[in-house]
């Protein structure tokens, strides 16, 4: 079946193309043309489906676009779009190249080093953000820096989408932002998603196909602005519509507020970047022959670049760089490539400044660097690269990624010099916060609202639209911890959402899998409370359990998973470091939604309840070989009978069942599992190790049905 199945789908994909192109040479080829930003070297492109490679071209032009042994050609429509479509390709290791040529003469585009396999892309605020290892407290996952230097998988690749906001929230994007696709390797993994890599982690080792993982994220957001403008029209949703209509066609009050405050915080940026800049100015005179190739940098420590952005200050520091330049390279103009840097750069070869990117370029900390060096200032043999980087805010660095570290000549990728490796580094000043300031919201950052991530349509529009072009077998998600307070809303908006992307990927089965809020009680990780705080506690109600009620009401969507949490939660930290267990939650729910694994992989979900005399019995399915409390008796049940006031509960299993009562309640009505923001002793699981989800047996109305 599963060959028959391959054999349509190829079919199906030359049937397509004849709606693209003929399959001979059109007649008018494109004299220019651009390939978007999602595809690139190192990508991994989905199996077992039509591939599609899209682009701009002059309407009525078309491309030819080729794959090991198959091609297609693509003309673009009124819009300039085009699309080309190949037949569906197996996963495996062996490594392709993607080719995209116009018209006769005119340069094509290349992409290397090119895998088939699985491609999965994961969102949601900061507990999907939250990387490998950051070098930062209370930001890395659980023995985050040995997972980096354990990260030696070729066969994973990442793309790790740039934070951008939508010029506006009724403008979807064609264009991504990002460094591009990456091997997994020690040098890539550190900044990105943790539990994103440990999921392709997993679902790598199982499956032993390539697998590649797009991450956009961005911590603090609501579900809101992950909803296409689209999803809100198909639901009637009119407070988001009117809020993106209000951004699309502001009035000339809201203009003008805007601009205001624009003009007043780009002036109090402007006079803070001039205090920053001018804050050591001794050091600052002393660093002025740093950029010059005789100058002398023995002394200086050596770092490996690029690396993630990982300066723990703010501050300015320079990166310095000897190579050697073949003899026939000398006098020719050349191309310098150094990738993202964070935030601004000057950049010196052989002791004169060749480029800059200041804060006047939008997204400018994530923009990659490329810079031309005139010809005169090449020469045969040794030549010096000066990189003077200013920090604002939060880590800096040379970010790269590796494929965007290179010195080349003409065009050719084959003649380039590549430039990752060792550099030397020292830091010019680091500035006191205390005397400078801290820094303004830049001018650019504001927008319609205080809160311009957070509104309707607008991550959607900028970090999701531009990947919808590309192929994915489905989505992982973590996310709501911003819309706890309004769990009744987020039984509407999960399913939109889900449905949207779904119709957006136009994969109406398009498999979604997302992870239930952690245990956690309040955010001071540097302050934690006692551990033991919860013990002494009496049965509570509050938002967190409601919102993990409807995260599971919605598994009755079909084609979605869920991971629990609740056992690895911290009660001090919204973000749990044990991200490596909840990718393999998650990677054996791909497995049995998407890959045939018959194995169990969720935890017990609560189906019903039936009172005899004084105790409850409670129904789970799920239970795979069976039932088992961690640490004793099973606890965290709570009881309660007519009158609804809960008291803890005794328990135990009894098979597939639990049994719970209470000798204060002698009618029970109702009972409750781990019904608290951190419940503390969670401890029913299946025998296969996977917790029970938090419940409660009386359902409120606006549960999924």
């Amino acid at each position: 079946m599963r060959k028959l199945y391959l054999a349509l789908l190829a079919l199906a994909a030359v049937v397509m193309l004849g709606a693209c192109g003929s399959i001979s040479a059109p007649d008018k080829m494109a004299g220019t043309f651009t390939v978007h930003k999602v595809y690139g070297d190192h990508m991994v492109l989905q199996c077992d489906r039509p591939i599609r490679i899209s682009g701009t071209a002059a309407p009525g032009e078309s491309v030819k676009v080729t794959i090991g042994d198959n091609s297609a050609y693509a003309t673009a429509g009124d819009d300039g779009e085009w699309t080309a479509e190949l037949p569906a390709m197996k996963a495996g290791m062996q490594p392709y190249s993607v080719v995209v040529t116009g018209k006769e003469g005119t340069p094509g585009v290349s992409f290397e080093d090119v895998l088939i396999g699985e491609v999965w892309l994961a969102s949601g605020q900061s507990n999907m953000e939250m990387p490998v290892y950051s070098g930062r407290q209370f930001w890395n996952s659980a023995n985050g820096k040995a997972e980096v230097a354990a990260a030696d998988h070729p066969g994973i690749r990442l793309y790790n989408t740039n934070q951008r906001r939508s010029v506006s929230p009724g403008v979807e994007q064609k264009e991504i932002a990002g460094p591009g696709w990456v091997v997994c390797s020690p040098e890539t993994v550190g900044p990105f998603s943790a539990l994103g890599y440990y999921f392709a982690r997993q679902l790598h080792k199982d499956l032993n196909v390539p697998v590649g993982v797009i991450n956009s994220s961005w911590g603090g957001t609501p579900i809101q602005s992950w909803i296409s403008e689209a999803g809100y029209r198909s639901a009637d949703r009119a407070g988001e519509l009117a809020k993106i209509e209000s951004a699309r066609t502001p009035s000339k009050e809201q203009e003008e507020k805007i601009a205001a405050l624009k003009k007043k915080a780009k002036i109090a940026f402007d006079a803070w970047e001039k205090r920053f800049y001018a804050f050591d100015p001794a050091a600052t005179a002393a660093a002025q022959a740093w950029k010059n190739p005789e100058f002398d940098d023995s002394g200086w420590q050596s770092e490996e670049m690029p690396s993630s952005p990982a300066a723990d200050f703010d501050g300015i520091f320079w990166y310095r760089r000897t190579v050697t330049v073949p003899a026939e390279w000398a006098g020719k103009e050349l191309t310098l490539s150094l990738g993202a840097i964070d935030d601004c750069d000057e950049t010196f070869f052989n002791g004169e400044k060749v480029g800059a990117t200041g804060t006047s370029t939008p997204n400018y900390w994530s923009v990659p660097r490329v810079y031309k060096i005139p010809g005169k200032l090449v020469k045969a043999g040794a030549n010096t690269i000066a990189v003077r980087v200013a920090d604002m805010y939060s880590n800096g660095g040379m970010a790269g990624p590796e494929p965007l570290f290179y010195l080349q000549l003409g065009n050719d990728k084959n003649d380039r010099i590549r430039l990752n490796g060792a550099w030397k580094y020292k830091v010019e000043f680091k500035i006191d916060t205390q005397k400078l300031g801290t820094r303004p919201t830049p001018p650019n950052d504001l927008s319609l609202t205080q809160n311009h991530p957070y509104f309707p349509a607008t991550l959607y529009n900028s970090m999701i639209a531009p990947w919808t072009v590309y192929p994915i077998r489905g989505v992982i998600w973590y996310q709501g911890e911003s819309n706890a307070g309004a769990y009744e809303e987020y039984m509407k908006l999960h399913p939109l959402l889900i449905q949207d992307w779904r119709n957006k990927w136009n994969n109406p089965e398009m498999p979604f899998l997302f992870i239930q809020l952690a245990a956690f009680e309040r955010h001071s990780p540097a302050k934690p409370g006692p551990a033991d705080f919860w013990k002494n506690r009496q049965p509570s109600d509050s938002s967190w359990p409601k919102l993990r009620e409807v995260q599971t009401a919605t598994l009755a969507i079909p084609n979605t998973g869920m991971a629990v949490a609740i056992d690895v939660g911290n009660p001090f930290d919204i973000h749990p470091a044990d991200k490596q267990t909840l990718g393999y939650r998650l990677g054996k729910e791909a497995e049995r939604i998407c890959y045939g694994s018959k194995a169990i992989s969720a935890g017990p979900l609560y189906e019903r309840m039936t009172v005899e005399g004084n105790k409850v019995r409670l129904f789970f399915k799920n239970t795979g070989s069976g039932l088992v409390a961690r640490d004793g008796a099973p606890a965290s049940f709570a009881i309660a009978g007519k009158d609804g006031n809960f008291v803890w509960a005794d328990a135990k299993i009894d098979g597939d069942t639990v049994l719970v009562w209470s000798d204060k309640v002698k009618e029970p009505v109702e009972v409750r599992y781990a019904w608290a923001g951190y419940p503390g002793n969670a401890n029913l699981y299946n025998k296969e190790g996977f917790p029970a989800s938090p419940f409660r047996t009386a359902k409120p109305d606006y549960l999924l049905k």
